[in-house]
């Protein structure tokens, strides 16, 4: 079964070897006039990414994140018929939780991508198109170490079209940290489907 999921494989794997961070603007542009003073977040464990707003909110500080990340034809994955590269944008915007201690507690993230696969390195000739709309929770058993938090997905959602428009992947609902997934999902039982949408 081939199903290219956000996290583990494809788009999450290759936006992490790409290393292409940029800021975006912050999701919550407008501070709530009760919001407590700024927290710098260098004082923080683990420190949040760049461009982090904190402020103190009772025993919590509070941080809002936003990330983007971009691809052009960068290699993503292997198929019988070649490499597959994508060209994406990837928005995410994020929420973290430090206790009194400033060590993360919890976190949540959402994330809407979209972008297209190609077996071209430059992205010409037949192109399958994906949208990801995705959200994740991050509670961690030890605050401030980030490896005893799993990601428990809510309101997991892919799609990928082939070129004449069919549905080829789509997958929706919840996965949790045992990969278990409930809700809608349609993969790929055969891997010649995907190089056939994309012409090979």
């Amino acid at each position: 079964m081939l199903w290219v999921r956000t996290k583990k494989t494809g788009i999450g794997r290759a936006l992490c070897a790409a290393g292409t961070v940029a800021l975006i603007t912050l999701v919550w542009l407008v501070v709530p006039a009760t919001a407590g003073p700024l927290v710098d977040p260098s004082t923080l464990q683990p420190e949040p990414p760049p461009g982090a707003v904190c402020r103190a909110d009772g025993q919590w500080t509070i941080c809002h994140t936003g990330l983007r990340y971009d691809l052009v034809n960068e290699p993503v994955f292997d198929l019988p018929c070649g490499t597959v590269y994508e060209t994406s944008v990837d928005i995410r915007a994020g929420i973290r939780w430090y206790n009194g201690e400033n060590k993360l507690a919890k976190r949540f993230v959402t994330q809407d991508a979209g972008g297209s696969w190609s077996l071209s390195p430059t992205g010409a000739g037949p192109q399958v198109t994906f949208t990801v709309h995705d959200n994740w929770w991050n509670v961690y058993a030890v605050p401030g170490d980030e490896s005893t938090g799993p990601e428990i997905f809510h309101g997991n959602g892919i799609t990928a079209k082939a070129p004449d428009g069919g549905v080829i992947i789509q997958a929706a609902g919840l996965d949790r940290p045992d990969e278990s997934h409930r809700g809608v999902f349609r993969g790929i039982d055969d891997p010649a489907v995907l190089c056939a949408a994309l012409g090979s």
